[in-house]
């Protein structure tokens, strides 16, 4: 893997971190900042999986 230990768990704990917020937002029913939320987890899933699978 090329990519540095700490741009890795950074980005994991971003997951981590829209996971828990998209969560909340949901329970609270704010749908706009839920699917907000949702979508930065995406964009940040996406390159943790870069990261690991292709080690960019």
């Amino acid at each position: 893997m090329n990519a540095p230990a700490w741009r890795v768990w950074l980005v994991a704990a971003l997951v981590i971190g829209w996971t828990l917020l998209t969560l909340r937002f949901v329970q609270r029913q704010d749908w706009v900042l839920a699917l907000l939320c949702l979508l930065l987890l995406g964009s940040n899933a996406v390159t943790l999986w870069r990261l690991i699978k292709h080690g960019r």
